[in-house]
């Protein structure tokens, strides 16, 4: 067998000095004289031009064997290489933020309506369709008395539940109003009166409900959620009550806010992301239950970054809680109504799902289904990285920077339930990548409260629940040469 080509140990080329040595020992042989005497000849410099263009041949031969494999090829190489196990790259997204419009009810709000961040710099958002903010579908109304007639009935219906109130023949309008005040009991809403105006709100910020008023009843302002996108790709991380300004106007739009959990994007997948990810993504062909949801969801449900799951087969609730027969997902990010519809086409008929986030879904039959799963409690974690030189090799400039970068890096691939052990996950790492370190002494701090001032340090793991996820960022990682 020859020792070049594909061999069992993979592809082994020939190099040009290799080449250029055969080429002058068949000659030699042949012509029986020594073409290696006069190295500036017309023959060696021949050879060394054809040696050069074999060796490019040899070099292309094995850039096609590497481009076959997803651990070894590169740009639109890597794409095709990972379709072979159904896999594709991630193209870059805006970020989605459900912002909550309010309106006079019925107003039309047209794609392409632009608002935008009142941050420094601003950031501009886009609607990618119509939407229509009516009372059909709200998060928050305000109602007014349209008329007052003696020993009239007012009635508010919502979801379905009727709520009446009967008037006498002097009651005002602000006895109307605290009559049905007091007569809306559902607890999924707030209900409060101010200045003869009835308000309404959803508990919860991400919900829409149905509205239905008595014809001696109507609306103020009506608050639906509308979704914008970023004008940007990527992560677009803004606090709660900072998308206030409207730029595109709309008649009968009175003003905008983000108060529920956005949808992050993401830019163009990288090589080493979409490597990162294939080995996940490739269980969507998974005969494995668990598995194949996970990787589902990875797939299919943009801003997710980790997913775990887990399942009891057994008859008894688990140490965990879990019900018999049953699975959990617990996934960090992405749309709940997607992760949902994941978990729902990828279990096995009779498992039960379990966890915290209760989501109604369609069923095969179109009949509302409640798939449950989880969200990780965030544990939050500070590092400490002292580092001491070799003097051997030169320490980059940038060395505090690369560090963060590994460690972020390496945090972004943890999933829920994965503790973390600093000299396997950090340290190993940045000795691979960054020169002239002889040594790391990594210390951690951590805490479920992001804006807890971190304390006393201590080497070791940290410890994680299967419910909680581990996250850092560059504020949370201080670097430093010991001595």
């Amino acid at each position: 067998m020859s020792d070049y080509g594909v061999t069992p140990q993979g592809v082994v080329i020939k190099r040009f000095d290799t080449i250029l040595g055969e080429l002058h020992d068949d000659l030699s042989a042949g012509w029986r004289i020594n073409t290696r005497l006069n190295p500036k000849s017309f023959l060696n410099v021949e050879l060394t031009s054809y040696a050069d263009k074999l060796a490019e041949l040899w070099e292309f031969g094995e850039q096609v064997y590497h481009s076959m494999y997803p651990f070894s090829a590169e740009d639109t190489s890597l794409d095709n290489a990972v379709q072979y196990g159904g896999i594709s790259r991630e193209e870059a997204r805006p970020t989605f933020y459900p912002i909550h419009c309010e309106c006079l009810d019925g107003t039309t709000i047209p794609a392409r309506t632009m608002i935008r961040s009142n941050t420094n710099p601003s950031i501009q958002f886009l609607t990618s369709r119509p939407n229509t903010v009516d009372r059909s579908a709200f998060n928050r109304a305000v109602v007014r008395i349209a008329a007052i007639q003696n020993s009239d009935i007012y009635t508010i219906v919502l979801n379905g539940a009727i709520y009446s109130y009967t008037s006498s023949a002097a009651t005002t309008e602000q006895e109307i109003l605290s009559g049905l005040e007091s007569v809306i009991i559902d607890s999924d809403f707030y209900i409060s009166i101010n200045e003869n105006l009835l308000y309404i709100a959803s508990v919860n910020v991400q919900k829409v409900s149905n509205l239905i008023l008595s014809g001696n009843l109507t609306t103020e302002t009506v608050t639906g959620l509308v979704t914008f996108a970023s004008e940007m790709n990527g992560e677009v991380v803004l606090p709660s009550g900072t998308i206030t300004q409207i730029v595109t106007a709309v008649p009968g739009l009175l003003s905008v806010s983000n108060l529920a959990s956005y949808i992050l994007g993401r830019l163009r997948q990288t090589d080493s992301k979409l490597r990162e990810s294939y080995a996940d993504k490739i269980f969507a062909r998974s005969t494995r239950m668990v598995e194949s949801i996970k990787s589902a969801i990875l797939l299919n449900v943009q801003g997710v970054t980790a997913v775990a799951g887990y399942q009891n087969d057994t008859n008894i609730v688990d140490a965990y809680g879990r019900w018999p027969h049953c699975v959990e997902i617990v996934a960090d990010g992405g749309d709940e109504y997607q992760i949902a519809l994941q978990i729902w086409d990828k279990k096995a008929g009779g498992i039960n799902t379990f966890g915290n986030v209760e989501v109604e879904i369609p069923g095969d039959e179109g009949e509302p289904v409640i798939v449950r799963f989880n969200r990780p409690e965030h544990v939050y974690v500070w590092f400490d990285v002292e580092i001491t030189l070799n003097h051997v090799d030169p320490l980059p400039p940038n060395y505090i920077e690369a560090i963060q970068n590994v460690i972020i890096m390496a945090m972004g691939g943890v999933i829920p339930g994965t503790p973390i052990i600093p000299q396997k996950l950090i340290d190993a790492n940045i000795y691979a990548k960054i020169p002239g370190i002889g040594f790391i002494e990594t210390t951690t701090f951590y805490s479920v409260d992001s804006n807890e001032q971190p304390g006393q340090f201590n080497p070791g793991m940290v410890p994680i629940t299967v419910r909680q996820r581990a996250v850092t960022d560059e504020t949370r990682i201080e670097v430093g040469i010991a001595g």
